[in-house]
């Protein structure tokens, strides 16, 4: 049986002692199925060209549309099924074959999961990245609307659309997430996930000059004045990582992942020494702290007792530069464009004009001493004690900082 379907006459049929169907007049192949107990449900039934003949339900019958597949969707759904079969295609066939297909497929989120894992693993060549956190957190944001999507399925323009966006206001920003998603999707081609690197080709958002950005002794007052009142309610310990980073001259990142274990006293000295792991240049590097810097990180131990020193408000991991980074762009800061690594800069320029010398610098903020000329000749023969030098250019920096802030 036959007739001209609509949602009143869908709503009209009752049920009989046996399953009955009404076919739809306007939709070839669309069946309206009316069981015993009264439910609805639709059924398309059609002969593929040269082949079987289908018959397959489409899911339960709702003349509004709330709790199943109204009138219109299923005219549109059959009309769909109805054409493949006409050229030969099984379209739900398919249609599962591509779902298996896909779902094969590794997503962006679990290729970036992975590679994550992979940089994070000590015995890999290399070591474990120190940045890998920060790395982590950057491809996730420059793939934020296409995470759950194959990671086969991205192409060149894709990458050009999320990044135009962003080299409008941020171009440093911009290819700083073309060169670390370019060196994922070579891994996911190399590791066998993917069989092609959909960036590859992408042109260089550019270089931009080099940061020589040292803060005057004003700024240097009105950054230490904003943070001590609150930064715009800045969580505390981000506040106390920016602080003491200005007081020792360290990077951002080694500042925010102190822990308990790598603070040690010796002979009535305070002795922080970053480890290997999470530092820039893979040794082990030994600080003295004098100073507020002492005061401040003794202070906050006894309050850790284990543990990292700083950590996210909701006390789950430690912090990160990237979270510092972020804390500091949500708020309006009392010096322009200023970013963390300027107070790193500014240690060591200052320390210069004061009269360290810059060998004695290096050693303090922990690069290597020495030119490409001499790096043999020190790493082999030169073994001096450069702690109480350290320590009297920390003390230097200290009495500098002290005085101009009337601490």
């Amino acid at each position: 049986m036959r007739k001209n379907l609509t949602a009143l006459a869908i709503a009209a049929l009752r049920p009989q002692s046996t399953a009955y169907y009404v076919g739809d007049a306007k939709q070839d192949g669309l069946r309206v199925r009316v069981a015993p107990d009264g439910k609805l449900s639709w059924n398309v039934t059609v002969r593929v060209k040269h082949g079987k003949i289908l018959s397959v339900s489409l899911g339960r019958c709702d003349h509004e549309g709330r709790n199943g597949l109204d009138l219109a969707g299923a005219r549109d759904r059959a009309a769909q099924i109805v054409k493949a079969a006409r050229q030969g295609i099984d379209l739900l066939a398919l249609e599962a074959a591509q779902r298996k297909e896909k779902a094969g497929l590794i997503t962006t989120s679990a290729l970036i999961e992975a590679y994550c894992k992979d940089i994070c693993n000590p015995y890999r060549k290399g070591g474990a990245l120190r940045t890998a956190g920060e790395i982590e957190s950057r491809l996730k944001r420059a793939l934020a609307t296409r995470l759950a999507d194959p990671a086969e399925e991205l192409v060149r323009r894709d990458f050009t659309q999320l990044l135009d966006a962003v080299f409008v206001d941020f171009p440093r920003e911009a290819e700083k997430r073309r060169q670390q998603l370019d060196v994922l999707f070579k891994w996911g081609v190399a590791k066998g996930y993917l069989d092609t690197n959909p960036i590859d080709g992408l042109p260089s958002y550019g270089t931009s000059p080099p940061r020589q950005r040292v803060l005057s002794t004003d700024e240097i007052k009105s950054l230490w004045h904003w943070l001590s009142d609150g930064a715009d309610n800045m969580p505390a310990d981000v506040i106390t990582v920016l602080q003491l980073q200005l007081f020792t001259g360290a990077r951002v990142g080694e500042v925010a992942g102190m822990t308990c274990s790598e603070l040690s006293r010796k002979d009535g000295r305070l002795l922080w020494t970053l480890p290997e792991a999470r530092s820039k240049n893979k040794k082990n590097h030994t600080r003295p702290l004098v100073g507020y810097a002492r005061e401040t990180v003794e202070r906050v131990s006894m309050l850790r007792m284990q543990g990292t020193l700083f950590r996210t408000l909701d006390q789950a991991r430690a912090l990160r530069a990237d979270d510092v980074g972020l804390a500091l762009n949500k708020r309006s800061r009392p010096i322009a464009h200023f970013t963390t690594h300027d107070l790193r800069r500014t240690f060591v320029s200052v320390l210069d004009e004061l009269g360290v010398p810059l060998e004695t610098i290096a050693a303090a903020i922990g690069h290597r001493r020495g030119g490409a000329e001499t790096r043999t000749l020190i790493r082999h023969y030169s073994r001096p004690n450069l702690d109480e030098r350290i320590e009297t250019a920390l003390k230097t920096w200290d009495n500098y900082l002290s005085h101009l802030l009337k601490l």
